[in-house]
């Protein structure tokens, strides 16, 4: 699997975790000093992200992503595009169309 292929494999993987409400699977694959910026501006740690979600206050639907571009700067890669996603937050239904850059860094499990 080629690097970009293996990037954007992992952004499938963490969305398809995130609509699933798989907590195990988003605790492995999320960095451990993940900063979450939303397009609100709040911004969450791994930890206050993962609660969020886990106490019901943000619920994920789908999301879907599109125009993806990935670029690596060594042990760094960023994709962005564009994602479409239905959630649930604070009991309201939302409808987001966002643009996004996402930064993955590579250690020594991986990316």
């Amino acid at each position: 699997m080629t690097g970009e292929k293996e990037i954007l494999a992992l952004e499938d993987q963490r969305l398809a975790a995130m609509v699933a409400r798989d907590f195990g699977a988003l605790e492995k694959l999320v960095h451990e000093e993940l900063l979450y910026t939303h397009s609100s501006g709040v911004t969450d740690t791994k930890a206050s992200w993962l609660e969020s979600m886990k106490a019901g206050k943000t619920r994920y639907k789908s999301a879907a992503c599109s125009e993806r571009q990935v670029r690596f700067f060594g042990e760094v890669a960023l994709v962005r595009g564009k994602a479409a996603i239905e959630a649930e937050i604070n009991g309201q239904p939302r409808s987001l169309r966002l643009f996004f850059l996402n930064a993955c860094t590579r250690t020594p499990e991986g990316w």
